[in-house]
């Protein structure tokens, strides 16, 4: 039973809290690959997103990582990422717990793929504002690339295990 999407309860707020936190700390987990950086928060959100409802899994995903920005240096970023992580997320939920409950691994892993897609192209407009080109937001794709794989290799066997866990608990 997801917990309501209206209900503010204690329990809610700290779940949101730790995993909005675990999102920003997975972020800090990162390498400079060309352009861009290659982070485990990615596999945050998709661990996050198979846990929670999708509005709860935009607010701590695109807010822990939204954190990440502030904290970590990326100010300028922070508004977009929020948007494009929260979004990223709350799609991920949605397609995971359509058909799956977050426990297929065949439909998590097209929910991570169209995910990732999103960020990809999310993230690329993002550059085109800030750099004014088309062309030189490529270069960060590859990283993009990378940072959505290594989330999902990480994330499809063990995002079922952590959701299994949770659902003992709740």
């Amino acid at each position: 039973m997801e917990m309501e999407k209206n209900k503010w309860d204690i329990r809610r707020i700290v779940l949101l809290g730790l995993l909005m936190a675990f999102n920003m700390v997975a972020t800090y987990i990162h390498v400079p690959v060309g352009g861009s950086m290659m982070h485990l928060g990615t596999t945050a959100l998709f661990i996050t997103a198979l846990i929670l409802n999708p509005v709860d899994s935009a607010i701590a995903s695109g807010g822990g990582m939204f954190l990440f920005d502030i904290f970590g240096g990326y100010v300028s970023y922070a508004p977009f990422t929020l948007v494009i992580k929260g979004l990223m997320a709350y799609i991920v939920s949605k397609l995971a717990h359509k058909s799956g409950d977050g426990l297929s691994m065949k439909v998590n892993l097209g929910a991570y793929i169209i995910g990732g897609i999103v960020s990809l192209v999310g993230y690329y407009f993002t550059n085109v504002f800030f750099t004014g080109s088309f062309i030189g937001p490529i270069s960060k794709i590859p990283g993009s690339i990378l940072t959505t794989t290594i989330g999902i290799l990480i994330a499809l066997p063990l995002g079922i295990q952590v959701k299994k866990a949770y659902l003992k608990i709740k």
